[in-house]
């Protein structure tokens, strides 16, 4: 059994997920939660159906006529991920503020990766790309007021979670409470 050091959080499965469906086919949710297992994450098949619909992950049929799992490309529309993206800065934003252009987004250890790439493929018009750390994400935004619209928008998603507080009277000082 191979054994991956990356925590066993949702947001590194899910990265974990993602980079599986990229580098081999995989036809059924069996199959992968075998190839997970394999690394040493163990899932149940709600889970992994959840992470599946959450990555945006749909089965297709592919050159050679078999069904593959492969992420879904689509919602590059602007606002088509809206529900994707309230539930994962729900899940992960711990404090947003606007410097200029650029929206300094905080998350707990591991998660911002997904936050940014979340962020990448929700295909707002506004945002020019994203740069993610380990429990940072830089958004770069077309104009500062777009960054602070941004960091404001996203904060209210969070807030709206009941487990915000006001660190400061600054738009986009709040943070999350850690739980």
């Amino acid at each position: 059994m191979k054994i991956v050091s990356a925590p066993q959080t949702m947001p590194a499965r899910r990265a974990r997920i993602a980079v599986i469906l990229a580098s081999r086919p995989v036809s059924s949710q069996h199959e992968l939660g075998q190839l997970l297992l394999a690394e040493g994450v163990n899932v149940t098949q709600t889970t992994l159906s959840r992470d599946l619909e959450s990555i945006g992950a749909v089965k297709r049929v592919d050159a050679g006529g078999e069904p593959r799992y492969v992420i879904d490309e689509r919602g590059s529309e602007p606002g088509a991920n809206v529900e994707l993206v309230t539930r994962i800065v729900a899940d992960v934003l711990i404090g947003a503020e606007a410097a200029q252009n650029i929206a300094v987004l905080r998350t707990p250890p591991g998660a911002a990766h997904y936050l940014a790439g979340t962020l990448d493929r929700s295909g707002a018009p506004d945002i020019v790309g994203t740069v993610a750390g380990d429990d940072t994400v830089m958004v770069v935004m077309r104009t500062e007021a777009a960054a602070l619209d941004l960091c404001a928008r996203l904060l209210r998603v969070a807030e709206r979670s009941g487990t915000t507080m006001q660190t400061s009277a600054h738009v986009g000082a709040r943070q999350r409470r850690s739980t």
